[in-house]
């Protein structure tokens, strides 16, 4: 009898924890999905998980299995943050990323970072939210979607990458003919990360949109972190971001565009990738490709044609603010002894993380291309004190356009500023 009641209350107990143990895995999943109904969906470019991590956006990662790659911005202190996937059965699935943080901080306490997160097996997910501690209850303040899946076909062959747009921006006359130049050459796709600019760069902006060649993300880094205009850090300088974190913008761009768009340019507004032997980038990539079949990564010689020193006519447009390009035909000559910052064209594809003047991960090979072939037009201030004006090199490699870029730039501004 004894033996009896012991295995009836040992059945018992088992009953009951067995019972405790379902009830409570499925309210679990009832919260769960109350949870992900209530979390709202990120619709800012930066999104804060805390002080230390700002979230840009999920990529998905097909190149390194199935996985989830996202661009951040974070402190370097930060050693450990979660994915969390909302799969489609209700299930919540806490994953620890592995976190990356890119090679180039130039000494600032915020750097951008990647959070690899792998696909937990048999979930079926949209969205991850993210949190700091092991968890699917704490933490969590958003939805994100993850973009690019599945990849989509190529439907474009070139695409520019420009970040960042800051100051209260206001070079109108420059950014026209940059733009109507970068369509020129083949560009199907321009886009522009804008931190701030000004009433009429923005009337500008906007009729682009319009147009369908350009995508205008926002990009409110000030609004997170102390920004800064060096490149570099130094002891002393009150920021904890460089250069309103433009390498974070270049690698959401290419993630952004990269199965959309055969190539990416990475260049700012104020420069030009100008073939110098061919006469457009379609040309200039076959015959590069065929040169160099293995390379993913192709880097372009920055040239400065300085904007103090005007050589030739086309006078028109003088009501609008801004550099006229047109004017600016002569380059400083090379130095080796100084940094040339080059910029990069690049099979987005076989490139894993991008700097501002070389891809810091990638498949394939890099190379730099000689300035026969191909440079970069950078219509600036003057670089180097130790040359005189004397000592500028004629270079009509722009000026050879002017018959396509001339009416075009006139016609957006006759729309857009017309003289009274």
């Amino acid at each position: 009898m004894w033996t009896s009641s012991r295995y009836t209350f040992c059945a018992l107990s088992m009953f009951l924890c067995f019972a405790i143990f379902y009830y409570s895995y499925h309210l679990e999943i009832r919260h769960s999905k109350m949870r992900s109904q209530k979390l709202p969906i990120a619709t800012d470019t930066i999104t804060a998980l805390d002080r230390r991590t700002f979230i840009i956006s999920p990529y998905y990662e097909p190149r390194l299995g199935q996985s989830v790659r996202v661009i951040t911005i974070i402190h370097v202190s930060v050693k450990k943050l979660y994915c969390i996937f909302h799969c489609s059965s209700n299930q919540n699935i806490s994953v620890r990323a592995e976190i990356d943080l890119h090679s180039d901080r130039f000494g600032f306490p915020y750097g951008t970072a990647d959070l690899l997160c792998a696909e937990p097996s048999g979930c079926d997910y949209t969205y991850l939210s993210f949190s700091s501690t092991y968890s699917t209850t704490a933490g969590q303040n958003f939805l994100f979607k993850v973009r690019n899946r599945p990849p989509q076909p190529i439907s474009s062959n070139f695409t520019v990458c420009i970040s960042t747009l800051f100051g209260n921006y206001n070079n109108v006359l420059q950014m026209i003919q940059s733009i109507e130049m970068y369509k020129i050459l083949g560009a199907s796709r321009v886009t522009i990360y804008n931190t701030n600019c000004s009433q009429d760069v923005d009337k500008v902006l906007r009729r682009y949109i319009d147009e369908g060649i350009l995508d205008m993300v926002p990009w409110p880094i000030d609004h997170h972190l102390q920004t800064s205009k060096k490149w570099q850090y130094y002891k002393g300088l009150k920021a904890e971001i460089g250069y309103f974190g433009q390498t974070a913008a270049l690698n959401d761009c290419l993630y952004r565009n990269m199965y959309k768009s055969k190539f990416i340019l990475f260049n700012d507004i104020d420069e030009i990738i100008l073939p110098v032997k061919d006469w457009d980038w379609s040309s200039l990539m076959e015959n590069l490709q065929n040169k160099h079949p293995d390379t993913s990564v192709f880097l372009i010689e920055n040239h400065i044609f300085p904007n103090s020193v005007k050589i030739s006519g086309f006078d028109l447009w003088s009501h609008i603010p801004g550099v006229n390009i047109l004017h600016h035909s002569v380059r400083e000559p090379m130095s080796w002894k100084l940094f040339n910052g080059r910029k990069l064209i690049v099979n987005p594809r076989d490139v894993f993380q991008t700097s501002i003047h070389s891809a810091l991960k990638q498949r394939g090979h890099w190379k730099n291309i000689e300035s026969d072939m191909v440079l970069t037009f950078h219509c600036t201030h003057k670089y180097r004190r130790d040359i005189t004006t004397e000592d500028l090199i004629l270079d009509d490699v722009l000026r050879r356009h002017n018959m396509s870029l001339v009416p075009h730039v006139d016609k957006v501004i006759q729309r857009l500023f017309p003289q009274q």
